[in-house]
């Protein structure tokens, strides 16, 4: 059943484009980037050049870690930053207790995702016990016990950064300015000037009403019912533009409590189609690009008469588990395949409300173009 806030009170918007948003809303795509498809081709290019250490900082340490800790702390301390090496001297002078106590929130928040999504009960462990603190990061679905299962080697770098916030913090630094001199310098230039606009046009602007009906005046997209689920206690949001996403938005909690969301958007003009994409148009791009997959056609067809669980799919297919994770991500995503969850297994079925509207659509289309279906 669907909730609504919890309280009356509006919803406060604003707009934030300071080089540490900008540039932790890259790192957050590139982060993501092996595992959806979509992002503008600028992401898939940076990913593909970076080097294979920097790739694993940005996923397993920048990803789970860096992400939340450098918006939530920049959203307390709202520094005014322009430069990048004020960045820097700000982000490795942050307080550690701070630190200390965003890895203890971390750790139970991955408890009770645990509970919420696989049913396990996974006791948040000491951070200074060294062997519990591994176990627990193994137990917990996440990056890190998938990429153990991969290389059992990457697991004790992850423990020392959350034992200690100097090194997490030090090792972020390095990450950071590593990706801004090979990387982002120049393209980070590139991109402010539409940045600005943007800034300029949505700060010009009034944005009223409820989280649905701002979400879509500001990225031209409909809330999704599954993350409208997510972000009926949101009362504050903090909307950082950026030139690479393409269609996807993301999402940041930076309170515990779930008020305030900050959403990385697209703002990148495309000769006004942003604006004047039709409704159909944002509605058949997802599973369309879900599908655009021989894999992933070939799991919808192993779907089309029943549902199968994880394994099952992968018992049928010549592919490695993390990989077939992957595709069923990028299906579900793009709302093709619906998920539940049974006795810590994940069962995938089609969503035939979604394919049948997808065909229509598709026929309308050649229908709006007043040109005879063949």
């Amino acid at each position: 059943m669907h909730r609504g806030p919890s309280h009356s009170r509006p919803i406060e918007v604003e707009f934030r484009g300071q080089l540490p948003y900008r540039l932790s809303a890259v790192l957050t795509l590139l982060a993501d980037a092996s595992r959806f498809e979509g992002f503008a081709q600028p992401v898939y290019v940076l990913y593909a050049a970076l080097s294979p250490e920097l790739r694993r900082d940005i996923d397993l340490i920048f990803g789970p870690l860096g992400k939340p800790l450098i918006f939530r702390a920049l959203w307390e301390d709202s520094p005014q930053i322009d430069e990048f090496s004020a960045f820097i001297g700000w982000l490795s002078k942050l307080d550690l207790e701070t630190v200390r106590g965003f890895v203890r929130r971390h750790l139970e928040a991955r408890s009770r995702s645990a509970h919420l999504k696989e049913g396990k009960t996974l006791a948040v462990p000491e951070v200074e016990d060294t062997e519990a603190l591994r176990d627990f990061l193994l137990q917990s679905e996440s990056r890190w016990s998938e990429a153990a299962r991969a290389d059992a080697t990457v697991l004790d770098p992850i423990v020392r950064f959350l034992q200690d916030p100097a090194e997490l913090l030090a090792r972020l630094v390095f990450l950071m300015t590593q990706f801004w001199d090979a990387h982002y310098k120049e393209i980070y230039a590139e991109c402010t000037p539409i940045i600005e606009r943007s800034l300029r046009y949505h700060r010009s602007r009034r944005y009223g009403g409820e989280f649905p009906a701002i979400y879509a005046a500001v990225t031209g997209k409909r809330l999704t019912e599954d993350v409208r689920q997510k972000v009926y206690e949101v009362r504050r949001i903090v909307f950082v533009p950026n030139c690479h996403s393409g269609p996807y938005v993301s999402f940041v909690p930076l309170e515990s409590g779930g008020e305030t969301m900050l959403l990385a958007f697209n703002c990148r003009p495309s000769s006004g189609a942003e604006e004047e994409q039709s409704e159909i148009i944002r509605d058949i791009f997802p599973p369309l690009r879900a599908l655009a997959d021989e894999t992933r056609l070939e799991i919808v067809y192993l779907l089309q008469r029943h549902e199968l669980y994880a394994q099952q799919i992968v018992d049928h297919l010549d592919l490695s588990q993390s990989s077939v994770s992957r595709h069923l991500n990028l299906l579900v995503a793009g709302n093709v395949l619906s998920v539940r969850k049974k006795s810590g297994m994940k069962f995938y079925r089609i969503n035939e409300a979604t394919m049948q509207q997808l065909a229509a659509q598709l026929y309308g289309l050649s229908e709006e173009r007043g040109e005879p279906v063949s």
